[in-house]
């Protein structure tokens, strides 16, 4: 997976800066949007090399409906589930930490990598 940029849609201002912190630490780009933006469109490209990561319920919904050709969508205080699942779901409970493992571990199994 040629994981180039995380997009976080997260509605808790705390979890969403948390992950900030915690994923450009570990060398990963970081871009957080709102509801309005994700709706007004990204470029193609981007998303088809970005992993989307939200919030259960309807702002998850809507983003991965919004525009399947996201690499990865990852949603947060979901039900566990598999890696190969589309979308991920981790469950609320140590999502951060899981969340970082999995990213990094996309990004260091990447062929660009």
């Amino acid at each position: 997976m040629s994981l180039d940029l995380i997009v976080l849609l997260i509605s808790e201002s705390d979890l969403r800066s948390a992950l900030t912190a915690r994923l450009t630490m570990i060398g990963i780009n970081v871009v957080t949007i709102g509801v309005d933006q994700l709706m007004q469109g990204m470029p193609g490209t981007a998303i088809e090399t970005a992993v989307l990561v939200t919030d259960d319920g309807p702002i998850g919904q809507a983003a991965s409906e919004v525009s399947p050709a996201w690499l990865q969508v990852v949603i947060l205080n979901g039900t566990r589930g598999g890696l190969d699942d589309r979308p991920v779901r981790l469950s609320r409970n140590g999502a951060i930490r899981r969340l970082v493992e999995i990213l990094d571990g996309w990004r260091r199994s990447s062929p660009s990598q």
